[in-house]
């Protein structure tokens, strides 16, 4: 997905520093080559502006290396923020670092049927071999204990011995149909 030749749309919003008209912007639309590197086409839009600070809305669909922050500095701005706000069709709204949300299944399978990738693609995992692999990749949401649910112990580490004795009962209250 992160490869260029996906073409997929990568939306951010750029904090700039330095003199810029909406006109130069627009001149992106047709492409820039910068050092010998040629970026495609790129949408710039100019979000609002203070002073000689401003924010600007960058889209782009080949996410090449620093792409936004080279071409942005090539036009003589200074970037000091720069936020991922889009990833192809999915919205990152006010996410804080680290987190995540879960995308429902129909949803990934439409994007990932939407990518232009040659050749074949993988098909999806099934919603909860995601879950899995994701709560691997992100360790534990705040609130829980630190342990996914259902995780298996470490096949280099043995079972801690259990204490002899009754088992304590459980906790639970009874429901409807337990006594």
């Amino acid at each position: 997905m992160e490869l260029p030749s996906t073409g997929l749309p990568r939306t951010y919003r750029a904090r700039t520093f330095g003199d810029i008209t909406q006109e130069q912007l627009e001149e992106l639309s047709e492409g820039i080559e910068i050092e010998g590197v040629r970026y495609g086409p790129i949408n710039a839009n100019m979000e609002r502006s203070t002073g000689r600070n401003q924010w600007i809305e960058v889209t782009i669909t080949e996410g090449k290396n620093r792409e936004v922050r080279r071409v942005l500095e090539h036009l003589g701005l200074e970037v000091s923020r720069l936020i991922r706000t889009i990833y192809g069709p999915f919205a990152l709204l006010d996410l804080p670092r680290g987190q995540a949300v879960e995308i429902k299944q129909v949803e990934l399978e439409r994007f990932i049927k939407g990518l232009k990738i040659p050749g074949e693609v993988a098909a999806p995992r099934p919603a909860h071999e995601q879950a899995r692999l994701r709560i691997r990749r992100d360790g534990p949401r705040a609130g829980t204990s630190g342990k996914p649910a259902g995780r298996k112990p470490s096949p280099t580490k043995p079972p801690a011995p259990r204490k002899p004795g009754p088992r304590k009962p459980s906790p639970r209250k009874p429901g409807p149909g337990r006594k």
